[in-house]
């Protein structure tokens, strides 16, 4: 039972990271998103509490008029009191309670209401800062995302810019390869060429019955043979003893 429970949060688990991984490709704009909610949930506490402050405005001018009210029934008992109008006297002090149990409530309503203020204004002002902060968290994770971005574009231009030099230089390599080639075979050209001249020369010149200088055999021969009569011609010289 142990190994079907695992291979279900196996499965649950494989289906969460589709959704993880789609939350992260996309994490600036919920950022974004969540920054709109935010500024409308503090727009909607604004309301809330300039309701809340017209509220406790309004209990101001109705206790301030209960307490007047009070203050005016009390002169008017007290004058009753005076006059022996005992039956008049307790109809205004019937009122006066009244009155003071509607002004008790609902000073304690106001200060509820100045309690809520409070604490509203102060939640305010946090979620103020807070909201700032977190704008320029967005601001430095988008300008921190575009240096990626850049990042990522600059190492494939230095990429693809390898590659275009590595181009370059195989090219050049084939051009040099091909002039070097275009090179030899020209000067092999114009030996040819200058050694089918030299024979033409060397042929007329024999033909002609020219000596065009060019050594062979028999003339190394007749070198040799006249040298060695040179020196038989000097040892016949020499005086004998």
């Amino acid at each position: 039972m142990s190994i079907w429970r695992k291979m279900n949060t196996l499965f649950r688990a494989s289906a969460h990271e589709p959704v993880a991984r789609l939350v992260d490709a996309n994490d600036i704009r919920i950022f974004e998103q969540e920054l709109r909610d935010a500024e409308q949930a503090i727009a909607r506490s604004k309301r809330e509490l300039a309701h809340l402050m017209a509220e406790k405005t309004r209990l101001d001018r109705d206790n301030t008029g209960l307490q007047a009210a009070i203050s005016k029934r009390e002169q008017q008992a007290s004058q009753a009191l005076e006059q022996n109008e005992e039956t008049l006297a307790l109809e205004l002090a019937n009122l006066i309670a009244e009155d003071e149990t509607v002004l008790q409530r609902q000073q304690q309503q106001h200060a509820k209401l100045q309690q809520q203020e409070s604490e509203l204004r102060r939640q305010l002002r946090d979620s103020g800062r807070a909201l700032k902060h977190f704008y320029s968290e967005m601001r430095l994770a988008k300008a921190n995302r575009h240096a990626e971005q850049i990042t990522r574009q600059l190492r494939g231009h230095a990429t693809g810019l390898h590659s275009y030099m590595e181009d370059l230089n195989v090219s050049a390599d084939r051009i040099r390869a091909r002039q070097t080639e275009a090179e030899d075979v020209e000067a092999a050209l114009t030996e040819l060429d200058e050694e089918q001249q030299h024979g033409d020369l060397d042929a007329r010149l024999k033909a002609a019955g020219i000596d065009n200088g060019v050594s062979d055999g028999a003339k190394v021969l007749e070198r040799l043979r006249a040298a060695q009569a040179q020196i038989g011609q000097a040892d016949n010289s020499q005086p004998q003893p």
